[in-house]
């Protein structure tokens, strides 16, 4: 049986190379920055099927489908 030597891999990307980025917006939040009461805005939320996530008993939207959200908004306005 032959080994080869361990090489250390250069190829992997790293955590760096990525620009991710995770925002949570908790409900009220999220309501005020879209200017509408968290009442409507939850209605919102049910009605374009918003995702949002649950963690403990709060319910929170990723702040990348916030921008989308925005950004479809923006775009049926035009």
């Amino acid at each position: 049986m032959h080994m080869r030597p361990l090489q250390r891999r250069t190829h992997m990307k790293t955590t760096e190379d990525f620009a991710t980025k995770r925002t949570f917006l908790d409900i009220p939040n999220a309501a005020e920055l879209a200017g509408f009461s968290v009442r409507h805005f939850r209605r919102i939320i049910e009605d374009e099927r918003i995702r949002i996530v649950q963690i403990g008993r709060k319910f929170f939207i990723l702040g990348a489908d916030f921008d989308r959200w925005q950004a479809s908004k923006r775009s049926k306005l035009s």
